[in-house]
């Protein structure tokens, strides 16, 4: 080989771990979980969607404010949707 013309790897930046989710945090963003109770597996998947959601709400950079309005919103919405759901399954039943 010639000399200086050894090829490596580009070197990337370390990139810094997220920092730890407090459990006040996880109770405030999963309460759409409460769902699994009344709506078994669509309730859980709603639920579970909605704490996806809530967790990418928590780690924005929004003003605290917005953020406790959304992360409600979004708990609702999952409620909303696990309602519309079960009146449709409900209606093609009879």
């Amino acid at each position: 080989m010639t000399p200086g013309l050894e090829t490596s790897p580009p070197e990337t930046p370390a990139k810094k771990p997220a920092p730890a989710v407090p459990i006040l945090a996880h109770l405030a963003c999963g309460w759409p979980l409460v769902l699994v109770l009344v709506g078994g597996m669509i309730g859980g998947g709603l639920g579970g969607a909605a704490y996806g959601v809530n967790m990418g709400i928590y780690r924005s950079t929004l003003p605290w404010p917005i953020k406790a309005v959304l992360i409600l919103l979004t708990g609702f919405a999952a409620i909303g949707v696990w309602m519309a759901i079960a009146l449709a399954l409900q209606s093609a039943r009879q």
